[in-house]
């Protein structure tokens, strides 16, 4: 069996292995004596060992600078399945670098060596391992107070365009010092992920639903994930960024599912009856008028009662006499030619228009 912390104690990149603290779902955490102290260090599991296996949407947006590498790790061939699995075990060693000197609360990283994360032992007041916060009485008294604090982490930590990625009571130690962040192999880059703002929902969200459970008050928390996202995507972010607390503003209530109608003009007044005025009654309770239909036309009294239509008047006109003129309004028909009935286009006489035609041959 092959033992990670092996070349380790080979290489005297530490002196004694301890005892072994916790075993998580991607790694393995010991004591161990490095330095003339006691650190921590992280071994990982394998791919095919961890619990934590669906971790592409991490992945999402990580690079190397090997060109040649990161073509491998593309296709997905055993070279580049290796690599990729380097680039996520250096990734923890990493971030913790940036963020320790970021200021956030993590453990201060030690040395990085064949796979193995060297980093600091969290303790509590009385010197031994600190426990973790699901594990830790917490106060509701105290609840507000590390809910701060650890917001105040996720900001600093996404003001480094960075996110946790899986925060939650078991990835938070209470040391002695205050709230530590630990694990950190699944961190996401802000900028590079197209789910990155549903990671640090998620992150903060976690935390606060957590506090809220000892804390009824946080409740009102529940818009500071996104106010803080917010402020992140308009480059307005600070590390010291605090959000207002305010909930989120929301829309104007419907009644009945629909939107509330706007009024225009003179308020509608009780009717007679006492009850709602009728439409159309402009406010006095009486029916007004309706405009008479178009004739032709059936009005909504008929749809509505089932009565007759407007009465159609037919009008019989007499037929025209062969070569007279329609008669005038009120007059007798006129006799006579047509005018204009030189050609035969105009209704004239064909023959007389040959007879013409053969003169001029003459």
């Amino acid at each position: 069996m092959h033992d990670p912390l092996a070349p380790l104690l080979a290489d005297g990149v530490i002196d004694e292995i301890c005892a072994r603290l916790k075993s998580g779902k991607e790694a393995d955490l010991w004591l161990v004596r490095h330095g003339g102290e006691i650190v921590a260090a992280k071994v990982y599991k394998a791919r095919q060992t961890r619990s934590f296996k669906n971790d592409a949407a991490y992945k999402e947006g990580r690079q190397v600078r090997n060109t040649r590498t990161q073509r491998a790790m593309d296709r997905g061939s055993r070279f580049g399945q290796a690599s990729a699995e380097e680039a996520w075990k250096a990734k923890e060693a990493d971030a913790l670098h940036a963020l320790h000197a970021a200021g956030v609360h993590v453990p201060r990283p030690v040395l990085f060596y064949e796979g193995v994360l060297l980093m600091e032992l969290v303790v509590d007041s009385h010197g031994h391992p600190a426990p973790r916060l699901i594990d830790a009485r917490v106060a509701r008294e105290q609840a507000a107070s590390l809910y701060a604090d650890l917001r105040a982490q996720a900001v600093r930590m996404l003001a480094c365009d960075l996110i946790h990625g899986d925060l939650s009571p078991y990835n938070v130690l209470l040391g002695s010092s205050g709230p530590v962040v630990i694990d950190f192999p699944q961190v996401v880059g802000a900028a590079h992920n197209s789910q990155a703002e549903g990671f640090f929902v998620r992150d903060v969200e976690n935390l606060r639903r957590f506090f809220a459970g000892i804390d009824p008050e946080l409740r009102a928390a529940s818009n500071d994930a996104h106010e803080i996202w917010r402020a992140y995507v308009r480059r307005e972010l600070a590390p010291d960024f605090v959000p207002s607390g305010r909930a989120a503003e929301q829309p104007p209530r419907r009644e009945h599912g629909r939107p509330e109608r706007a009024h225009h003009g003179r308020p509608h007044e009780p009717s007679s009856r006492g009850g709602p005025p009728r439409h159309g009654s402009g406010g006095t309770g009486v029916p007004s008028p309706r405009a008479a239909p178009p004739p032709g036309r059936r009005g909504p009294d008929h749809r509505r009662r089932g009565g007759p239509g407007p009465e159609v008047v037919r009008v019989a006109r007499p037929p025209l006499v062969p070569g007279a003129r329609p008669a005038a309004a009120g007059g007798a028909p006129r006799t006579g030619p047509a005018p204009h009935a030189a050609h035969p286009a105009h209704g004239g006489d064909p023959q007389r228009h040959g007879r013409r035609r053969r003169r001029r041959r003459g």
